[in-house]
């Protein structure tokens, strides 16, 4: 299983409760199972309590709730919504229309607004989710996000859209449920910063993007003191989680040639200092 820096309590919660939906959203079919394992959960908390609700017993009135490590903010907008010239956007009007949807602190709450909000595959041209953690801002300009970087892929809006709620949820779930945090490689490293920020799911005429920002990126200025050793670190970090991006999530195998596939691209990290080049630097899995 992935190595995490999270205190051992609140890891298994939200491990235990996040490979339990995960299992609820894959076998939708096999609901005694994934109750079990739900029940199984409630009772260390509430032994003998016969009247426990999970989220994955009833999806309304549940009674029990499972605590994520983190904080997370689902953050919406629709620019398209707007007039043409907003649609248009530029850097001074980004994030006008940048709306507030809900924070949450559970599994449960997460399954709650899941289950109450439209799927990326419904989406319309222009519209972005943000699942960002409490207080980081979904914007570069964000201190938590200023030095850091994304890994994103592309993928054909006619050909992903029946995958693409799916991947869009395991994205989430691998978020809120710490999988995708990785411990510094290094002995000797005092750094155990989470690097990631937040996940984003951008729907466009032509493509879907999902994205996993970072707060630190391959760039050595982004590390405290330039440090070789410290920087080379953070940099196996990265590519552990883009390595589990591409795999754990989009289900590609590790070697696997994604982009000439039409509108498809690989699985890429830029730093956000290079993506606002012309043709910034870029670190493919």
């Amino acid at each position: 299983m992935t190595s995490t820096t999270l205190p051992s309590q609140p890891a298994a919660a939200s491990k235990a409760a996040v490979e339990s939906a995960i299992k609820e959203s894959v076998n939708e079919g096999a609901s005694t199972s994934s109750n079990a394992d739900a029940s199984e959960m409630a009772s260390s908390d509430q032994a003998g309590d016969e009247s426990i609700r999970t989220v994955f017993d009833d999806k309304e009135d549940f009674n029990v709730k499972h605590p994520l490590y983190n904080v997370w903010t689902l953050w919406f907008d629709n620019p398209s919504h707007k007039n043409a010239s907003a649609a248009k956007g530029s850097k001074d009007s980004w994030g006008e229309d940048l709306n507030k949807v809900v924070t949450f602190d559970s599994v449960e709450e997460f399954w709650g607004l899941y289950n109450n909000i439209i799927p990326p595959s419904e989406l319309p041209q222009k519209a972005n989710y943000y699942l960002f953690k409490e207080g980081i801002q979904p914007a570069w300009e964000d201190p938590a996000n200023a030095n850091g970087g994304k890994w994103s892929i592309q993928l054909p809006r006619d050909k992903s859209r029946k995958d693409i709620d799916k991947l869009w949820l395991y994205t989430m779930l691998s978020a809120i449920g710490e999988t995708l945090e990785t411990t510094p490689t290094s002995p000797n490293s005092e750094d155990l910063s989470e690097l990631i920020t937040g996940v984003i799911m951008s729907a466009r005429s032509n493509f879907y993007r999902i994205a996993i920002w970072t707060r630190k990126s391959d760039d050595p200025a982004s590390v405290p003191g330039g440090d070789a050793a410290a920087v080379q670190d953070v940099v196996k970090r990265l590519m552990a989680i883009g390595q589990k991006f591409k795999t754990e999530i989009l289900g590609f195998a590790p070697e696997q040639k994604l982009g000439g596939q039409g509108l498809m691209t690989d699985v890429e990290y830029q730093s956000h200092t290079e993506s606002e080049k012309k043709k910034g630097r870029k670190i493919t899995v």
